[in-house]
């Protein structure tokens, strides 16, 4: 007896021991895992330019690779010079996307970063009820406290939405769309068709490169793929039809391969593939085509000028230089900042989660929401970001704790 409680003495005490080995280690890790916060200094550079001027806020959500729901809010002003800014001001874990939600999150966020709210004369939002809606939508919910916040629905979502609507009404190029996301789905049903597509493509860009009908260059003749199309997603249908009319032949040669394919495809699966080839055989087809090619182009120009950040700023600059002499100048110059404060798109927005994807994956998909929203403040303002100082970083890291050895 003497001797077992020796040894459960023993284990016992070298279970706390490597206990507390455990717990010193998770702390070290703890205290060096989160990186000093440098996502502090382009916020408060924003904080410095926007100054006293009005401002505008933009918000959208999504969720990341974690199936957490993220909200991306970017502010919009025109600093003392008379420029348009857009700024990534943060990226903020929210429970739900109801509108009071996000109005507790957008304020919390506002007032964190000593942002006067008063200030705010514009919202930019998508046309989500939750957003837009006039009792109970965020930008009622704002105005409640800013009443010159005046709402702005994103215009290049508007005429993306504008195109998907008009669409539906004209029966033939209704029937256009639904037959192209057919062919697609049929085309791209499987890795192995896509890769008979790619290698289609390439044997066809092999063959028009040696017949020199293309020139060779650095970038050009990529192989590419059919590209499917979205209601929300701006330009989709455009770079759909693009897809299409790039790689008409080579579709042409992988349908009529799975239709000839007796020992591999599925009768269904041949049968789909006879519609989708008739479809293109079809003239009424390839005439649409063209024209949706034709029309689409122009409001893809529309599109793109919506989504610049200095929307409209060359015709305003011009209104204020040619009142300077007018002794309304200063009037003239404050609506111009006022109009110009008003988002067109909240493009930058989307730009925003454009970036989440390259930070939270697949493959690491456990970092925490503040990690991710510093992480992405500096990717996304890499402008302010440059300018940091070594030596201020170094200083703040300092600052965060005693030392036992001077940094």
């Amino acid at each position: 007896m003497g001797k077992n409680k020796i040894i459960t003495s023993f284990f016992k005490r070298k279970n706390e021991e490597q206990v507390d080995g455990n717990n010193e280690i998770k702390r070290q890790k703890a205290s060096t895992s989160e990186p000093v916060n440098e996502a502090n200094e382009p916020v408060n550079e924003a904080n410095n330019e926007v100054g006293d001027s009005w401002f505008c806020v933009m918000i959208d959500e999504s969720r990341d690779e974690s199936k957490k729901e993220q909200m991306a809010i970017v502010l919009r002003f025109v600093d003392v010079e008379g420029v348009i800014r857009e700024r990534f001001l943060d990226l903020v874990h929210v429970m739900d996307t109801l509108s009071a939600t996000l109005k507790v999150n957008l304020w919390n966020t506002l007032l964190h970063y000593n942002f006067d709210v008063s200030k705010i004369r514009g919202q930019g939002y998508d046309g989500a009820s939750n957003m837009r809606g006039e009792w109970n939508g965020l930008q009622a919910l704002v105005r409640e406290y800013s009443p010159y916040a005046y709402y702005v629905h994103c215009f290049a979502h508007r005429l993306q939405l504008a195109l998907v609507c008009v669409s539906r009404d004209v029966t033939p190029v209704h029937q256009f769309f639904s037959n192209l996301v057919f062919i697609i789905n049929v085309v791209c049903a499987s890795s192995k068709r896509h890769d008979e597509l790619q290698m289609a493509n390439a044997d066809e860009i092999k063959k028009l490169l040696e017949l020199g009908e293309i020139k060779s260059g650095k970038g050009q003749n990529q192989v590419g793929t059919l590209l499917r199309a979205g209601d929300t997603r701006w330009g989709s249908h455009f770079k759909s039809i693009c897809s299409l009319v790039n790689m008409f032949d080579v579709t042409h040669v992988v349908l009529k391969g799975i239709i000839q394919d007796t020992s591999h495809a599925t009768g269904s699966q041949r049968g789909d593939a006879n519609i989708a080839y008739s479809y293109l055989q079809s003239f009424e087809f390839v005439l649409v085509l063209h024209l949706m090619k034709e029309v689409m182009a122009k409001t893809e120009t529309l599109s793109q000028a919506l989504q610049k950040k200095s929307q409209d700023i060359l015709n305003a600059m011009e209104l204020v230089s040619a009142t300077k002499k007018n002794n309304m100048y200063k009037l003239v110059e404050r609506v111009c900042r006022l109009i110009l404060t008003l988002p067109v798109s909240t493009a930058t927005t989307e730009r925003g989660f454009s970036a989440m994807k390259i930070f939270k994956n697949r493959l690491r998909n456990k970092m925490s929401n503040q990690y991710l929203a510093n992480s992405m403040v500096i990717y996304i303002e890499k402008e302010i970001a440059e300018n940091f100082d070594s030596e201020s970083i170094i200083e703040e890291f300092k600052n965060l704790k005693g030392r036992r050895a001077e940094l």
